[in-house]
């Protein structure tokens, strides 16, 4: 074997040769005898048999005296048990007293109620001091002619001997809506003898409305344009076999829509009417009238709901007898209606005013016999000058002009999608002194265009524009100078000198005719070579002079309708001073710029003006005479 082989290989050469000589011998170790006895039998057979001193031997351990006593417990208590159910103890229970009851599950509302009672007493002893306490439901009231609501009732019944019965009848009117349930709590209340303990025995029933004892029936438009006027048409009918007294109709209002009038005088709000006692049979009807304002594709609800006045002092009623919700699609206006003044919505007094009313059908019917009405009116309406266009016509009995298939072709059929117009002129009154003492004068224009809907959807349809026109007031403006009149003194060779100073009184005069103005002001500016003298009048106006751009204002503010005409005008007065120079010689001198006046308007929000030439040195004294105001050596 070489020595250098390692060990590594000369295990690995013991693992996988195949000469048998190179691997090594298990060496085993010798095992030696071991004799065993084994019984060849059972033996003799053993005995279980306790012995004697063993089997009374005492056992003292826990669990069986638990045992004993518990069996001890449990027939001394079923004795106890047996005892009392047999009589031997008069127990008091509430589950020994029963609340038996006779009555209809459903009752019409308006109907009265007959509840039978019988109250039998299972315990064995008798109950004294016997009460029957009844909660009454919501929209009960008594059977009578003094037909009141009633809520809470306490009954009397005295003795109910061992093993007895008492029995109670309950007789009630019951309002209330159509399948709403109504529940009645009775309690009973009693004592025993020889005790001031009360006991109680509470049982409910339920009784469901089967019908409303009013009817209620709305006729409505099923859709309506956006600013529309409509009318609910209301019809209460009286299903009860009782009067209905007091009866009162309340409307829920959705948002957008605005209380007009109603057939009936509101008693609250404009949302709640007494229609008075209604008998069965008995029909009432309630028209509302307003306006709805939403967006297109809107659905507005209105919640319509009617009861009793119970309470004199409360113009309401707490039990709904009946109620219905109606709702009404906004839509885009059938006709696409658009009336326009030429001009705007603003103008002046003594003008003509064209207006354009032109419409698209918008559905996807054809529309027939269609048809426009224009209703005038207003304080500023010239009656007499009023001229409509396309063959309309103009009824002056009743200010209203109209279009029709008779009149113009176009309105005979349109398809959808078809359009048109037709015109109006209309004029508003001359400025004279009688319309000067109209306040916030205007023109309305209430147009009406009606049609007959064709197709699936038949009926008749209609859209409704309003257009008011304001007329603006008219703001006067007088400016003029004077030398011997006025609050101030003047000085200086009249007529004027070159080179030689005279002084003047500017005066300001400003009227307002029928609309009531804000923020008013005057201005002018100071020719070259005059002269702010500073004195002003009256002290309370607002007169400044800019020395650096030279203009003079007048801060007015604000000016009532009818001043210079029911009252007095408004007035301001500054002196200036002017030295003509000689190439002004033979003329007249300048003594302001051109003057101008502005003011706000409050009815037509629109700005107003005047303008009136520039003073010069013709003054306005009745001691003027020509001449005077021209400029001399």
């Amino acid at each position: 074997m070489d020595p250098e082989e390692s060990s590594i290989e000369r295990l690995k050469k013991k693992l996988y040769s195949r000469n048998e000589a190179l691997v090594p011998k298990d060496k085993r170790t010798q095992v030696g005898g071991f004799e065993v006895n084994a019984p060849t039998n059972w033996g003799d057979k053993k005995s279980f048999d306790l012995s004697p001193e063993i089997m009374v031997q005492k056992n003292n351990s826990f669990f069986n005296k638990f045992l004993l006593y518990s069996t001890i417990f449990f027939f001394l208590a079923l004795g106890v048990a047996m005892f009392i159910f047999f009589g031997g103890i008069n127990m008091i229970s509430s589950n020994n007293l029963d609340v038996e009851i006779t009555a209809p599950s459903s009752v019409s509302s308006g109907e009265e109620l007959d509840l039978g009672l019988s109250i039998v007493n299972g315990n064995r002893t008798d109950l004294e001091s016997v009460s029957l306490v009844i909660d009454y439901p919501e929209g009960a009231e008594t059977v009578g002619d003094d037909q009141k609501p009633v809520i809470h009732e306490k009954i009397d019944l005295g003795k109910i001997p061992k093993g007895g019965t008492k029995d109670y009848t309950i007789r009630a009117l019951l309002f209330g809506e159509k399948d709403v349930i109504k529940t009645f709590v009775f309690r009973i209340e009693y004592k025993v003898k020889d005790s001031n303990t009360v006991f109680i025995k509470e049982k409910n029933y339920d009784v469901i409305i089967g019908s409303s004892p009013v009817l209620i029936n709305v006729n409505y438009p099923k859709e309506v344009n956006s600013g529309q006027d409509i009318t609910l048409s209301i019809d209460i009918t009286s299903n009860s076999s009782v009067p209905l007294k007091n009866s009162l109709i309340k409307i829920e209002y959705p948002y957008g829509f605005t209380y007009k009038s109603s057939s009936m005088k509101p008693l609250r709000d404009n949302s709640v009417w007494n229609i008075g006692d209604l008998k069965n049979g008995d029909k009432k009807t309630l028209k509302v009238t307003g306006t709805i304002v939403g967006q297109n594709m809107e659905d507005r609800s209105f919640i319509i709901s009617a009861g009793n006045q119970t309470n004199p002092s409360s113009p309401d009623f707490d039990t709904t007898l009946a109620a219905s919700t109606v709702t009404l699609g906004i839509r885009k206006s059938f006709f696409d209606l658009d009336v326009v003044p030429v001009g705007g919505t603003v103008s002046n007094l003594s003008q003509v005013i064209p207006v354009s009313i032109k419409w698209q059908n918008t559905l996807p019917d054809k529309i027939v016999n269609n048809r426009i009405e224009v209703t005038l009116s207003g304080t500023a309406l010239d009656r007499t000058n009023i001229v409509p266009g396309n063959s309309g016509f103009y009824q002056s009995v009743d200010n209203k002009v109209f279009w029709d298939k008779n009149t113009t072709n176009l309105l005979a059929t349109l398809f959808p999608g078809d359009s048109g117009n037709v015109t109006l002129n209309i004029a508003s009154l001359q400025d004279s002194v009688n319309t000067r003492s109209l306040r916030n004068p205007h023109i309305d224009l209430h147009v009406v265009m009606t049609g007959d809907r064709s197709g699936s959807d038949s009926s008749s349809i209609s859209s409704t524009e309003d257009v008011t026109i304001k007329i603006s007031s008219t703001l006067g403006l007088l400016a003029q100078s004077f030398r011997d009149t006025g609050p101030f003194s003047n000085t200086g060779p009249i007529p004027p000198k070159a080179d030689n100073e005279s002084t003047y009184t500017i005066t300001w005069t400003l009227t307002n005719t029928t609309n009531d103005l804000k923020d008013a002001r005057v201005s002018t500016t100071l020719p070259v070579g005059v002269s702010w003298k500073v004195q002003t009048s009256p002290s309370g106006e607002r007169i400044t002079f800019d020395p650096d751009t030279r203009v003079v204002t007048w801060s007015v503010g604000a000016i009532s309708a009818g001043v210079g005409f029911n009252s007095s005008p408004r007035t301001a007065s500054f002196k200036v001073g002017i030295v003509p120079s000689i190439n002004q010689i033979g003329s007249q001198a300048l003594l302001t710029g051109e003057v101008s006046a502005s003011a706000g308007d409050t009815y037509t929000e629109k700005t107003i003006g005047a303008v009136v030439p520039a003073v010069n040195t013709k003054y306005s004294d009745p001691s003027f005479t020509s001449g005077k105001e021209i400029v001399g050596k």
